[in-house]
């Protein structure tokens, strides 16, 4: 949002009401704009931003000028919302701008809908041209393209982004001819004694990848992606391509380093490498974030590579590309040569970007209309999933849950693929259980005693653990495994950090119990799971990135407690004082923030109200993060709305790239 206020290039400074009885009755109403912000996740210097675009305007009356601020206002909850236009006239706008409006206006008789109309009148009038355009060449803050509002640099954006995306679909092949991709594929299966497990599909998304100008992937978790991009990576070298030219790529810098310990990790077991899979082996590309792929240069705002500075990899592949917002995406199309194939994977039903644009999402919906037949070898979709055993009765409940609730099924209940729980005592945690609304302790105490105690592992969190310059040894080593894989093997997942029902309230539960009533919350102790906030180059440390803290000795010296983290399979221990604020327990986590992960058990914490996020592709990207046991904790009322409630993104992006198509 402050992105945004720099582009706009307006200052802070709050217009002021005139004095007396003006005042009461039109600084009462703005003022009630600026504590109902909070309900759409704003602070109150948005509604003051609006306000100094509104002044733009000098000769609005009240009523205009105060229509005018909600709908600035509105424009930029939506775009904090994720939405990279919103509809504000029309029988589209009744629902959601009832909703935006009944937040910032208050639920008095009429008021949503005096301020609709009046919103209504101002635009049809073009009585505010000075802030809003109805084209891009107006170079207006914002456009009205009936019935939507938008950002003049979300829209600009938007346009270039399907531009550059219909023209690579338009290209098709790049690489080779089909046959040679083919050949290519049928060399690196032959090769495997124990035959190379490609599914048909798994290979159908090989050959488009390997040989199109742009292909997407669609998967859920556990579909073999990453088995995708390491056959697609042997192919391309057999067609030519340098493994210096091939770039790797994920939104963040966790996704990024798995990705490269995967690859690495999957290479190595290559039985009888042919010449091209050993030059692969000897140089592995590195995967990175976009952000640094591209360039990016925090203090500048600005990027190394663009159209005129294109980055010189031949094909860029990147994965969990569900998460890439609007901006990065058209920055990243922007930077690949034309003659380069780009490759995105990711999971079009799983929770979007937190930024605005769904664009993994719109791309496949765009790909996917019966009108563009001579483009679906672009797309490819995996059904099967391998993370769950589908011949386990537990992992075959999770994924047919997970099915369900992305079908929006809200039987869940009355057909039994959730069981219902009267009481924590009763959950066996295996397969999908429902218990509802539970007193917090109670089920926090439930969880802790059945998911986080383990009288064997006690011992060893009171171990004190040695280690040198040649890393711990075998026998630590061994220990260190036994605690990792204990505390990756549960979560409890939240909608947000804050509220009853949020991870901040959960960890510091969940604290006490294992440290202490009176323990410091910011006092770590042994076997304890952390989570790295803030990537640390320095130290190869990443956001997302998990660890344990457990107590170290080093070179003879004092013990003391430490954060241990996996890395490349050996362990590395850093001192607390150097990573503290780059540091939270992970007890809990959002579920934003658990995209990516596996566990053996999640437990779903419902919020304890109705939230925009309280979503089904929130619900189904929380369930699939689990192998084989799935709790979902809270009021049956709100497991209703979330699995009846799609997440609410409005974006032109799939219906501007069918157009150039």
């Amino acid at each position: 949002m402050n992105e945004l206020y720099r582009r706009l290039g307006i200052a802070t400074v709050w217009m002021r009401t005139q004095e007396g009885a003006h005042e009461d009755q039109f600084g009462r109403r703005l003022r009630q704009v600026e504590a109902g912000a909070a309900e759409l996740n704003l602070d109150a210097g948005a509604v003051q931003i609006a306000a100094e675009i509104a002044a733009m305007e000098p000769a609005l009356d009240d009523a205009q000028r105060l229509a005018l601020i909600v709908l600035i206002t509105v424009s930029l909850a939506a775009l904090q919302e994720g939405s990279t236009r919103f509809p504000v006239t029309g029988a589209e706008a009744r629902q959601p701008m009832r909703r935006m409006l009944t937040a910032l206006c208050g639920g008095d008789a009429g008021g949503p809908d005096e301020i609709a109309a009046a919103i209504e009148r101002l635009l049809k009038s073009a009585t505010a041209s000075h802030v809003i355009g109805g084209s891009l060449a107006e170079n207006k803050p914002l456009l009205y393209l009936p019935p939507f509002i938008y950002h003049h640099r979300v829209r600009a954006g938007e346009l270039r982004l399907a531009q550059i995306a219909a023209q690579r679909l338009k290209q098709g092949q790049v690489n080779a001819a089909a046959s040679r991709v083919e050949a290519a594929l049928a060399d690196i299966i032959s090769r495997s004694q124990t035959n190379l497990a490609l599914s048909d599909e798994q290979r159908a998304a090989v050959a488009n990848a390997a040989g199109r100008a742009f292909t997407i992937v669609s998967g859920g978790p556990g579909s073999g992606k990453t088995s995708i991009v390491l056959a697609i990576l042997r192919v391309l070298v057999r067609l030519g391509v340098r493994p210096d030219r091939i770039a790797l790529a994920a939104p963040t810098g966790k996704a990024a380093f798995r990705m490269s310990e995967s690859i690495s990790e999957g290479l190595m077991r290559i039985e009888n490498p042919a010449a091209a899979d050993k030059s692969l082996q000897q140089t592995p590309p590195e995967a990175s974030t976009v952000h640094r792929l591209l360039g990016y240069s925090p203090g500048g705002g600005r990027f190394t590579y663009h159209r005129n500075n294109p980055l010189q990899a031949e094909a860029v592949i990147v994965d969990e590309g569900s998460m890439l917002d609007l901006t990065l995406m058209e920055r990243l199309m922007d930077a690949i040569k034309p003659e380069a194939s780009l490759i995105l994977l990711g999971d079009a039903d799983q929770l979007p970007s937190v930024a605005a644009g769904a664009v993994f999402r719109d791309l496949v919906r765009a790909l996917g209309t019966p009108a563009k037949k001579q483009y679906r070898g672009a797309l490819t979709r995996l059904g099967r999933n391998y993370r769950m055993d589908a011949t386990d009765p537990a992992g075959r409940s999770v994924l047919q849950t997970a099915l369900a609730i992305n079908a929006a099924d809200n039987d869940l209940l009355a057909g039994g693929r959730l069981v219902r729980r009267a009481h924590a005592a009763e959950l066996e945690f295996s397969g999908t259980e429902f218990l509802a609304s539970p007193p917090m302790e109670e089920f926090l105490s439930r969880w802790y005693e059945v998911r986080l105690c383990d009288h064997d592992l006690e011992q060893l969190h009171g171990r004190i653990f040695g280690e040198d310059e040649n890393g711990f040894g075998a026998a630590d080593t061994a220990a260190l495994e036994r605690v990792f894989d204990h505390a990756a093997a549960s979560r409890v997942l939240c909608f947000t950090r804050v509220l009853p029902a949020g991870s901040d309230r959960v960890n510091a539960a969940l604290h006490r119990r294992r440290a202490g009533a009176a323990a410091d919350e910011r006092e770590f102790v042994p076997g304890e799971p952390v989570m790295v906030v803030r990537n640390d180059y320095e130290r190869m440390l990443f956001n997302g990135d998990q660890g344990v803290i457990v107590r170290v000795r080093r070179r003879g010296g004092r013990a003391a407690p430490m954060a241990v983290f996996r890395s490349k399979g050996r362990f590395a221990a850093f001192h607390l004082a150097a990573l503290r604020d780059a540091l939270e327990l992970c007890y809990a986590t959002t579920i934003h923030k658990a995209q990516g992960s596996e566990f053996d058990a999640v437990a779903i914490l419902l919020p304890d109200r109705d939230l925009p996020i309280l979503t089904r592709e929130a619900l189904y990207t929380a369930l699939t993060r689990s192998r084989r046991s799935v709790i979902i904790a809270g009021a049956e009322q709100m497991l209703q709305i979330g699995v009846g409630r799609a997440m609410e993104r409005f974006s032109g992006l799939a219906e501007e790239v069918g157009r150039r198509l």
